[in-house]
């Protein structure tokens, strides 16, 4: 598993992740925890860590991406007679 597969993730490993400076990083974080704002809060039975998936839909939505824009293209298998 790379370290980009994990599902429960620290704030510093969030960080990374967004590309923002740590010092905004924090203060956004800080400022989202006190908030209602619907951002994904650390978990202590996961060693207060969040969860990536649903950090990642926050700012998904945020910014105006669909559920559908998310969702790879599907294959249709057909069958095939012999």
């Amino acid at each position: 598993m790379t370290p980009e597969d994990t599902l429960w993730i620290t704030d510093a490993e969030l960080i990374r992740r967004i590309g923002v400076p740590e010092k905004t990083a924090r203060e956004t974080l800080r400022e989202l925890d006190r908030k209602a704002s619907g951002f994904p809060r650390k978990q202590k039975l996961w060693g207060d860590r969040r969860y990536w998936p649903a950090v990642k839909a926050y700012f998904d939505r945020q910014q105006g991406v669909k559920v559908d824009d998310q969702q790879p293209p599907r294959r249709e298998r057909y069958a095939t007679a012999r």
